[in-house]
């Protein structure tokens, strides 16, 4: 798979499973996903999945929310629109 196929994202883990957000992790790599970090602190893992798998994770166990990178690009300084 090209790394251009693939999206990061974050995903937020619901409060039920705060607890349990190791083996949420395990699910979400089960599903796919590489997971780059675990921030236990505020429930959130981030990581990297193909983009065709982005809404599956959502429906994993333990997981409230899943976001894809949004990215933005602006116009060059020399561009008549600023």
């Amino acid at each position: 798979m090209a790394a251009s196929d693939r999206v990061n994202v974050t995903v937020s883990v619901d409060d039920a499973h705060l607890s349990q957000i190791d083996q949420v992790v395990e699910r979400l790599r089960s599903a796919g996903m590489h997971v780059d970090s675990s921030l236990a602190s505020i429930g959130t893992i981030l990581g990297h999945v193909a983009g065709d798998q982005v809404h599956a994770l959502s429906r994993l166990p333990g997981v409230a929310a899943v976001e894809p990178e949004r990215s933005y690009q602006l116009p060059p300084p020399e561009s008549p629109i600023q």
